[in-house]
């Protein structure tokens, strides 16, 4: 799909002083809200104001690239070290399909 940046974003982003972070919401029953940021980071881009934990857990992710017609598509996410909490939620919940939303920002 198709994006474009505006001039003041492009101009940014040859300064080579932009860093690429991640927020990542886990739709468990409790929602989780990480970023590979190495603060916490808060953000309105869904539309209500949710706080992303810096997680030193997220360890990676396996490649995806944006589609623009319906397709089944797999991404795996890999988390290392994870406290109780991640581990109590995936041993006793079901938790194959749910939803799993990245939204990619710069910081400068």
């Amino acid at each position: 799909m198709a994006r474009t940046l505006t001039t003041a974003v492009k101009n940014e982003l040859l300064t080579g002083q932009i860093r690429p972070i991640h927020l990542i919401e886990i739709g468990f029953s409790t929602p989780v809200y990480l970023t590979d940021n190495g603060f916490d980071l808060t953000s309105s881009i869904s539309g209500t104001s949710r706080t992303y934990t810096a997680s030193p857990f997220l360890v990676g992710g396996s490649s995806f690239e944006e589609q623009t017609d319906i397709t089944k598509t797999s991404l795996s996410l890999s988390l290392s070290g994870a406290d109780q909490t991640f581990i109590s939620t995936v041993l006793n919940e079901n938790v194959v399909n749910d939803t799993v939303e990245i939204y990619r920002g710069l910081l400068n």
